[in-house]
Order: structure tokens, then sequence, then C-alpha cells
């Protein structure tokens, strides 16, 4: 493998409290006959509950992905003291960013991909719902949101409902610069709710056993998806803990619970699933 090399975007967007994302390009290939062939981008939103980012759901997976034959991009977005909408805004800048400059990436422009996991997905699957939202495109000066719009979403145990299978602190968090969520605000970031036909196509997966994320945050999102006549391809796997990653040794800590050779496939199936998009 080439000498890994990377490039950083900082972003910022209105209502921060203060500090920025970053954007990281990892540029692993550069041959010449590869830098000539356009790809597929995916953005990674690593999960770390709305409070921190986990390294281990970022660079690992942005090097699998690499190997796939993608334009690979991991957003450390904003977390606490800043809340609902500044990560989301930084997302629809992220992708802004990819479309604009896609000539000069080798990027196809029409397949660019949010990849989120645990409130990473959260954040992933809010701009699969909400990129057509004036409070989202108008923020980052988009008309309408077109540059904005991700072509479809790979979601890795994501959080979705605010309802009775909630991951009981993610409202807390997002809203804690106000005081705490209103009873709208926690309808507002229920995505299962959010859904339309202009929500892109997804890839979900998720164990059985989840015990932090229950498995129904997935189950309603691709029921909600179904109603609506988006495309969606869900695998639920039978076992293994929340925050798996990669499930594989490259991500475990050494934990060998976290080494799971049945849930390590869902990279193998989103690759097939990119592959149709």
């Amino acid at each position: 493998m080439n000498e890994k090399k990377e490039e950083r975007i900082f972003i910022r967007v209105p209502g921060q409290q203060k500090g920025e994302a970053v954007l990281t390009r990892y540029l692993w290939d550069e041959k010449e006959e590869n830098r000539r062939e356009k790809k597929p981008a995916v953005i990674i939103c690593p999960g770390g509950g709305y409070w921190q980012v986990v390294a281990k759901e970022g660079e690992p997976v942005a090097r699998q992905f690499e190997k796939l034959g993608c334009q690979t991009f991991v957003l450390s977005y904003s977390v606490l003291p800043d809340g609902f909408p500044t990560s989301l805004l930084e997302l629809a800048k992220a992708v802004a960013v990819v479309r604009n400059r896609a000539r000069e990436w080798n990027v196809d422009p029409d397949r660019i991909v949010v990849c989120g996991f645990s409130a990473g997905g959260h954040l992933a699957c809010s701009l699969g719902v909400f990129w057509r939202q004036e409070f989202v495109w108008k923020a980052i000066e988009e008309n309408g949101g077109e540059g904005i719009r991700p072509n479809g979403m790979i979601l890795g145990y994501p959080v979705i409902t605010t309802g009775p299978y909630a991951h009981k602190k993610f409202t807390q968090r997002l809203f804690a610069h106000k005081g705490g969520p209103t009873r709208e605000d926690q309808e507002l970031v229920s995505l299962e709710n959010q859904v339309t036909k202009d929500t892109p196509k997804a890839f979900i997966w998720q164990t059985c056993t989840d015990e932090d994320v229950p498995v129904e945050n997935s189950l309603l999102l691709a029921m909600a998806m179904r109603n609506a006549g988006v495309n969606v391809e869900l695998h639920i796997f039978p076992d293994g803990p929340h925050g798996l990653s990669l499930a594989t040794e490259e991500t475990s800590g050494g934990d060998l619970q976290f080494e799971n050779p049945h849930s390590a496939t869902w990279l193998g199936e989103a690759a097939l699933w990119l592959k149709k998009l």
C-alpha cells in the first residue's frame, strides 16, 4: 500500500459556539490510472453519542472503503456544547464541498454517499431526510438543496427514534444548548417520522442483541422508507454488541466481543449495494 496522505478541510457554519468541523480526505492510492477514474465518494460520520467522535469508526472504515474503489472522507463534526442543527449543517456543507470539487477529486457527483454509525448514523440519516428543508440548505447558501443531497446512506446500528426504543441520552445532548429538548424537538429528530419520497436509498445494518441502541431503530427506519416507496436494504445480524465498526480485529481494540466474522460481512454487502447505486 502507498504511504497514507491526508487533506484536511475546515468547515464552520453559522451558530457554532466554538471550534469547527474537519473533513479529512484520505489519499491512499495516487496511481495515474486511478486518478483518471471517477469514483463514488463515501463521507463517514463516526459515532460517539453527540458528545465525542469515535476514532475506530472513522479512519479504519475509510481505509476499507478505499480498497473498494471509493474516494473516502471522514467528518469530525461538532458535538457538545454545540447542538442541533450544527453538526447537520456541517455534514451538509461537507457534501457540498465534495460535490463542488468532484472534478478535482475524481468523484462521481451522482454517487456521493453519507455513512454513519450510531449517533453518526443519526447525523447521516438527518441529512437524508432534511436536505430539502430550508433551515438546512439556506443556512449554507445551497439554493434548493440539490448541492447537499446525498445519493445514498450507509447506516450502521443507527440512532433513529425518540420513541419507546430511543437511546435515552442523545436528545438531551443534541438540545443541551437550549436547556433540553421540547416535545417538538423530540418529534423533529425522530427520523422515522421525517422520511419522504425524497429520502435517498439506504443500506442499514445492526445486530439483534444491541443493548445500547435497540434494533427497532433500524426496523422503524426501514419500514418508514418502505412505506414512502424508498429503496432500502436491511441486514439484521443475530448477535454482537453496539459499536462493532468493522467487527474485525482492526477495530476491536483487543476486545474479542467486537470481533464478529458474521457481522463483519456487512462491508462486503455494502460494496455490492454501492455498485448498484
